[in-house]
């Protein structure tokens, strides 16, 4: 069934409810030409398609994107949230979270992990997205598809398939190898520290 654009003119009937075995009318009403919803003065779209309210789709409301995988170098699709940057951070970084704001992640640097969370933008400060859950492409990449993808010792590249091996350094996994250069971004919470 194609998807309904919705009409031009609106035959808006109120729901009703029940209130002590009463019908009465409810604030919620139904387009009976195309199925809108509306409260109040503002439009609720919803079909198998789409959600969305007042022209704001639902990615747009809750800042969730829920895309297909990207296929756009450093891009991503999934939980992305906007984070205060307090390092030098570039796109594709693993961060940690500290009071003053996110910083670039590394497995042998103290107190510089867990990582909860991958650049989505090149800055030194300010508010910038960051995905905490999903799927990031990087040209860059050259993984193996299935393989775990650990915290790196190394900050300027922080991915690596390698557990580190030194003494002290933290073995962190903060996602899947879902192709050569894509990633299943899901950090672990738990990470060990070498001994």
């Amino acid at each position: 069934m194609p998807e309904k654009t919705g009409c031009d003119n609106h035959k808006w009937i109120p729901l009703v409810g029940l209130d002590n075995k009463k019908t009465i009318p409810t604030s919620l009403f139904t387009c009976l030409r195309c199925g809108d919803l509306k409260v109040g003065k503002k439009t609720i779209k919803i079909s198998r398609f789409r959600l969305d309210m007042g022209e704001l789709p639902i990615n747009n409301v809750l800042g969730i994107k829920l895309i297909e995988t990207p296929t756009t170098n450093q891009t991503a699709s999934g939980l992305i949230v906007s984070m205060t940057y307090a390092d030098t951070i570039t796109i594709g970084d693993f961060l940690y979270f500290t009071s003053s704001g996110v910083k670039r992640a590394d497995a042998n640097g103290t107190s510089t992990y867990p990582v909860m969370g991958l650049a989505l933008a090149t800055a030194s400060s300010g508010s910038n997205n960051v995905l905490l859950h999903g799927v990031y492409k990087d040209s860059t990449y050259s993984l193996t598809a299935g393989g775990v993808v650990y915290l790196s010792t190394n900050v300027a590249d922080n991915i690596t398939q390698s557990q580190p091996g030194t003494i002290n350094d933290v073995i962190q996994v903060v996602g899947i190898a879902i192709g050569t250069d894509r990633i299943y971004f899901n950090p672990s919470a738990d990470y060990l520290t070498h001994a």
